[in-house]
């Protein structure tokens, strides 16, 4: 399991804005929450309700690991929510506990309800700013070591979640439903993602795999980034039947260079800054950067748009954005599918 300690900095840097969706630093304010329908989803993310909130569980001496290796325990679920993600956000909304969460992440936006909780703004929210909020547990992705220190003292404990594969997100669902006193819905949440992320991964089972590059963000500098082995998206990119063109590549999220996409000569390009209100790159206009016109996938008019939201956030949106890029890159799997 990764600890975002051992991490460079500028790996973690941007690990932190790629998990609230490409945030300021990268002058990228993204996101609208778009209501698209998937090829294979009944419902839009917008329509699909979240777990009933008023189950009847009880939760006492509850004990979570987070993904830093610290034990949390807890007398009784808690009542009050700090979220500093917008995947963790989403999580507690999809398991029943929406109603705990009293200040969310700038970032947070979805669903609707999250954004009439208060919000910080920022990377780096003020201990100051967390504890006015008198939460029980703040929940983050990438904790400052400034703020669990300035909690610690507040005896106010930080869960940290920094999941790499579909199996340590879908654990993320079960240990926040349990922090929050509704472990049988985290359970189930959990079982129905491994299951859509089975069942995609059945449906393109035996098909051709092209090779994708996928740019998370064109970078300001021209350098676009992207993922490898170490990040959930290469997880995502697997099972939706391609492979990824920068596997190999030094850490989770990197930048590379345009001399080496040309040389990947990738099939498919996937765009998660397509749909920006800021650093915006259309598949229109791949094929006008210098060289890229001699790319596989430009020549054969197999550059595509994702939703950045479904496929850069570890939380239960992550199957649309599978099955979303599932039916991109293999078509004829997901004919006459609704």
């Amino acid at each position: 399991m990764r600890h975002p300690a051992t991490a460079t900095a500028s790996s973690v840097a941007f690990s932190v804005s790629f998990s609230v969706s490409f945030s300021v630093s990268f002058s990228v304010a993204f996101w609208a929450a778009l209501a698209l329908t998937v090829p294979g989803c009944g419902k839009s993310a917008e329509e699909k309700p979240p777990r009933a909130a008023n189950t009847e569980e009880t939760a006492a001496n509850i004990e979570v690991v987070d993904d830093l290796g610290r034990k949390h325990r807890f007398d009784k679920s808690v009542a009050r929510v700090v979220s500093l993600s917008p995947a963790l956000t989403e999580v507690l909304f999809a398991v029943g506990c929406g109603q705990t969460l009293v200040m969310r992440d700038g970032w947070s936006n979805y669903p609707r309800a999250a954004m009439k909780v208060p919000a910080i703004k920022g990377l780096k929210p003020s201990a100051e700013a967390v504890l006015a909020a008198h939460p029980d547990v703040v929940l983050s992705n990438f904790p400052p070591e400034t703020l669990r220190t300035a909690l610690a003292s507040a005896k106010v404990p930080i869960v940290a979640f920094n999941p790499s594969t579909f199996s340590e997100i879908a654990s993320s669902f079960e240990r926040i439903a349990a922090i929050c006193g509704k472990p049988e819905n985290g359970k189930e949440l959990a079982g129905d993602f491994l299951g859509e992320v089975k069942a995609v991964a059945a449906q393109v089972a035996g098909r051709k795999r092209p090779r994708v590059f996928l740019e998370l963000d064109a970078g300001a500098d021209g350098q676009p980034y992207t993922l490898g082995k170490g990040a959930f998206g290469h997880e995502l990119l697997e099972a939706a039947g391609g492979i990824n063109a920068f596997a190999d590549g030094r850490s989770a999220w990197f930048q590379v260079s345009v001399e080496a996409v040309i040389a990947a000569n990738p099939d498919v390009i996937l765009l998660a800054d397509a749909l920006s209100t800021g650093n915006k790159r259309d598949p229109a206009s791949v094929g006008k950067r210098p060289g890229w016109n001699a790319i596989a996938a430009v020549r054969s008019e197999r550059v595509h748009d994702v939703m950045a939201d479904w496929v850069s956030r570890p939380g239960p949106r992550l199957v649309l954005g599978l099955r979303q890029v599932a039916a991109v890159l293999h078509p004829d799997a997901f004919k006459g599918a609704k």
